[in-house]
C-alpha cells in the first residue's frame, strides 16, 4: 500500500506543473522567422494628481504602420501625426508644455514595437525567474483553457540609497490545447524606500491577449492600469496597446 502511495504522488506531483513546462516548450517554437504586417495603436491616460494646479487626465493616441521580417522592423508614422506631436512640445517658454503626444511617440520605439509583434523571447526570459504556484482547468472566452499561476521576483539593481521592500509579479496565463498562451494577466507591486526616511510605491496589472501569427507570438492587445507615489509624484495610468496584423 504504501509504494502505490509513493507512485501516485510521484505521478501527480510533475503533472502539477505539466501546464508551466508545456507553455515554455511551445514558445521556444515560436521563432518568429515569417514576415508580419500590422496597424500598431496605442492610447495613454496620465493623471498626476501632485501637479499644481491638478494636471489631468492628459490622453494621447498613436497610430502606425509596422512591417516586421527577418530582415529588419520598419515603421512608417503619418506625417500629421509627427507634425501634432512636434508642435505640441514647441510652446512658447515659459508656457506649461504638453508633450503627452511627443512622448508617446517617442515611447513607441522599435525595440518594443519588436516585442510586441513577437512576444514569446521575452516571454520565455520572464518565465526563466518565474515559480510555478498552481494550476487548474479554467476557460478563456468561452473556450475550455488551462490556468497556470506563477510568481516571479525581478532581479534588482543594488543601491545603497534604496531599499526593497517588495519586489514581486504575480501572474496567471490561460493556455490552449497546445500550450501557447492565449491570454495572460500580472500584478506588478513595488514598495521601496529611499534615502531612509522616503517611501515609493508602485502597482501595474496588465491584461494580455495573444494571437499565433506567421509563426510568431503576438500581442494582440494590453491593457495596463496603475498607481505610483513616491517623494514629489503622485500619478495614476491607463493604458492600451494593440496589434492588428493585416493577413
Amino acid at each position: 500500500m504504501k509504494y502505490l502511495v509513493m507512485m501516485g504522488l510521484l505521478a501527480t506531483g510533475p503533472a502539477c506543473a505539466g501546464g508551466f513546462e508545456d507553455m515554455k516548450t511551445a514558445l521556444a517554437l515560436l521563432q518568429g522567422q515569417g514576415t508580419l504586417r500590422a496597424a500598431y495603436e496605442a492610447r495613454e491616460t496620465h493623471t498626476e494628481f501632485d501637479a499644481k494646479p491638478l494636471k489631468g487626465p492628459e490622453t494621447a493616441m498613436v497610430v502606425a504602420q509596422v512591417e516586421d521580417d527577418p530582415g529588419g522592423l520598419e515603421i512608417r508614422w503619418d506625417r500629421g501625426l509627427l507634425k501634432r506631436a512636434a508642435d505640441e512640445s514647441s510652446v512658447a517658454k515659459g508656457a506649461r508644455r504638453k508633450q503627452a503626444l511627443s512622448q508617446l511617440v517617442g515611447s513607441s520605439s522599435a525595440p518594443r514595437l519588436a516585442v510586441a509583434m513577437n512576444y514569446a523571447p521575452r516571454l520565455l526570459q520572464s518565465l526563466s525567474i518565474a515559480q510555478f504556484k498552481s494550476e487548474r482547468a479554467d476557460s478563456y472566452q468561452g473556450k475550455p483553457a488551462r490556468l497556470v499561476e506563477l510568481v516571479m521576483a525581478p532581479q534588482e539593481e543594488v543601491n545603497q540609497n534604496v531599499s526593497i521592500k517588495e519586489n514581486t509579479i504575480e501572474a496567471r496565463f490561460w493556455l490552449g490545447p497546445d500550450g501557447v498562451p492565449l491570454g495572460a494577466v500580472t500584478t506588478h507591486t513595488v514598495k521601496a524606500k529611499l534615502m531612509v526616511f522616503m517611501s515609493y510605491e508602485k502597482t501595474t496589472k496588465e491584461e494580455f491577449t495573444f494571437g499565433v501569427v506567421n509563426n510568431r507570438l503576438v500581442v494582440l492587445k494590453r491593457e495596463m492600469q496603475g498607481k505610483e507615489k513616491g517623494p514629489g509624484t503622485e500619478n495614476e495610468f491607463k493604458n492600451l496597446y494593440t496589434v492588428t496584423p493585416k493577413l
